[in-house]
């Protein structure tokens, strides 16, 4: 009994792991096999502890998974292979607004002034802040005054205010 639980947790475990570490499915087809293993072994001794074992391992192999894709964007390798940025706002070396998860949906209908040329994307100030805009139509130039029309994601769409 005591090698059925040892391999069922390093299955489960190294199930978990796959989904975090770049192994090429080498952890995932280690996983299978240990659990294999350990089910095989369990039948052996018991149909009741086989059938436990097994319903165990299709209840926390999923589990598990998801738990692995979930934590995923929060490491630096998921960050990096998701290409997604740390929610805190930063400032790149020339001062420009970087990326941030915050929602700027209250921006819509605000109007603002362009810092650097938009071609179709660049910088403006909108409230007193700075942000990374995208010109729905046209190349606008620097000191323009513009409108954000709308918001998609961490995308500010912005077009020339008519006066």
């Amino acid at each position: 009994m005591t090698y059925v639980v040892i391999l069922l947790l390093a299955g489960l475990l190294l199930a978990f792991i796959e989904t975090n570490i770049p192994s090429g499915g080498i952890l995932g087809f280690v996983a299978a096999v240990l659990l294999t293993g350990a089910v095989i072994l369990a039948f052996m001794q018991s149909g009741t502890i086989g059938w436990i074992i097994l319903l165990i391992a299709l209840v926390c192999v999923p589990v598990l998974i998801l738990l692995g894709l979930k934590i995923l964007p929060r490491t630096p390798f998921g960050r990096k292979m998701l290409l997604m940025e740390p929610k805190e706002d930063f400032a790149n070396a020339s001062g420009e607004a970087g990326i941030t998860d915050e929602n700027l949906s209250h921006l819509e209908g605000k109007t603002g002034i362009t810092i650097t040329q938009l071609r179709p994307s660049g910088i403006a100030e909108i409230d007193g802040q700075r942000y990374s805009v995208v010109a729905e139509a046209e190349m606008i130039n620097q000191g323009y005054d513009i409108v954000v029309l709308k918001v998609e994601g961490n995308n500010i769409i912005v077009g020339k205010k008519i006066s």
